[in-house]
């Protein structure tokens, strides 16, 4: 795991970018300009965006790029810390920060063939003891679970589906900090997808987080039921899902 990612410093030592060595268009051509939502908004290149507590921008990326858009995301702060500071970490080192760390994992799941997307790079911005971060990451065409439930019934098969790629990324010790039902997207291939990896980490194997990560979605989903009117989900099924996620 030591050489998945190959890091780039720029003239300044307060901005580092790090991009997976994998990616030989993004090794050659990553600059500073990408991680910056004006750089986009200068070459009418902003082709969306998602507002929850904070703004995620939807980008078209350069022509020779592989993907077809691209996700800008700026790292925030959440609880009491939030308060004093919205953006700003302590700095311990490259390896420690929030971008490095989602980067490494995202490309070690995709080495192991599991559906998430692609990692474009990150952007580590020095401010003494301080840093702030960005992540670039391949746009996946695809609906979450709240956007599917709110309009139609899910098939029994979908549900399936969706239980048997949450046991692979368990099976592999991928705990998914953050398992909820806007983190889980199907696609038109009906290709199930995880996305945000923030926090997350590889661990070993162990029933009693995976049985915590379960839990932590049937939550999700029972939240997202009484915010939405409709919401076509119910415990038949969460049992689907279970079977699913059994075999």
């Amino acid at each position: 795991m030591a050489n998945l990612l190959k890091i780039q410093t720029k003239k300044s030592e307060s901005k580092l970018l790090i991009v997976p060595s994998g990616n030989s268009f993004c090794v050659d051509h990553i600059r500073e300009g990408w991680f910056d939502s004006l750089y986009w908004r200068e070459k009418d290149a902003i082709i969306g965006e998602s507002k929850g507590r904070h703004i995620t921008w939807f980008v078209k990326p350069p022509q020779d790029a592989a993907e077809s858009a691209w996700v800008l995301r700026h790292y925030y702060r959440g609880g009491f810390v939030a308060k004093v500071t919205q953006d700003n970490f302590f700095y311990t080192g490259i390896k420690s920060t929030r971008a490095y760390k989602e980067v490494r994992l995202l490309q070690t799941i995709r080495e192991m063939g599991l559906p998430v997307p692609q990692p474009i790079g990150g952007c580590i911005r020095r401010k003494g003891l301080f840093y702030t971060a960005d992540l670039l990451m391949e746009k996946i065409a695809a609906s979450d679970l709240v956007a599917k439930l709110s309009v139609a019934q899910l098939a029994e098969k979908y549900w399936i589906k969706i239980g048997k790629t949450i046991a692979k990324f368990h099976q592999k010790g991928i705990y998914h900090a953050d398992l909820n039902a806007h983190n889980i997207l199907l696609d038109k291939e009906d290709k199930v997808w995880l996305i945000d990896f923030d926090r997350c980490q590889q661990r070993t194997v162990n029933h009693s987080w995976q049985q915590q990560n379960l839990a932590r979605l049937k939550r999700s989903l029972l939240k997202e039921k009484g915010l939405h009117i409709p919401f076509f989900f119910d415990d038949k099924n969460w049992q689907w899902l279970l079977v699913g996620y059994r075999n």
